[in-house]
C-alpha cells in the first residue's frame, strides 16, 4: 500500500463557523476548529449565483470558497394548522436566521469573506470579432461581511 495515495481527500485544516443575520448584518458568533477531511471545496472560486464563505489570506486573495446553503433567505416555511394541509412558504421583509459553514484553511488563510455571487449583467456590446454574439460579463462579486479567523497552524 503507498503512503502516498492521490486518490484520497488530503487532510485539510478546517473551522466550523457560526454566522447570524437579521437584514444585512451579519454576525460571527462561533468559530471552531474541526478535525476533518474537507473534499469538494471550490479554489477556482466559483461563479454561480448565490452565497458564499471565501477564506482570505492577508491582502484578500481568496484561497478557497464553499457556498453558504441556506445563508439568507428571504423566505419562510409556515406549517398548517390542520394535519394534512400543505407546507407553504411567505416572503419575509427582512431576513434573519443562522446558518453554519465549516471552511479549509489553507496555509496563509487571515480571513474569511462572506459574498454574494449575482448573474452578470446581460450586455449589449458587441465586439467587432464577436458578429452578433453580445460580450458576456462577468459575474458581480460583492463582499457582505469579513471576520477574522483564530487560526493556530
Amino acid at each position: 500500500m503507498s503512503t502516498n495515495d492521490t486518490s484520497q481527500p488530503m487532510a485539510t485544516l478546517a473551522m466550523r463557523l457560526i454566522f447570524e443575520y437579521e437584514g444585512d448584518q451579519v454576525r460571527l458568533v462561533s468559530q471552531q476548529p474541526v478535525d476533518l477531511a474537507i473534499t469538494g471545496f471550490d479554489i477556482a472560486r466559483t461563479q454561480r449565483p448565490g452565497y458564499y464563505v471565501d477564506t482570505r489570506d492577508t491582502v484578500g486573495k481568496t484561497l478557497a470558497r464553499v457556498p453558504a446553503r441556506g445563508a439568507f433567505s428571504d423566505s419562510v416555511e409556515v406549517f398548517p394548522e390542520q394535519p394534512g394541509e400543505q407546507i407553504s412558504r411567505t416572503d419575509v421583509p427582512a431576513p434573519r436566521g443562522a446558518f453554519t459553514v465549516v471552511v479549509p484553511i489553507p496555509e496563509g488563510a487571515d480571513h474569511v469573506s462572506i459574498v454574494r455571487v449575482a448573474p452578470a449583467e446581460p450586455t449589449a456590446k458587441l465586439s467587432p470579432s464577436a458578429g452578433i454574439s453580445p460580450v458576456p460579463g462577468s459575474p458581480e462579486i460583492t463582499e457582505i461581511a469579513k471576520f477574522s479567523l483564530r487560526v493556530s497552524h
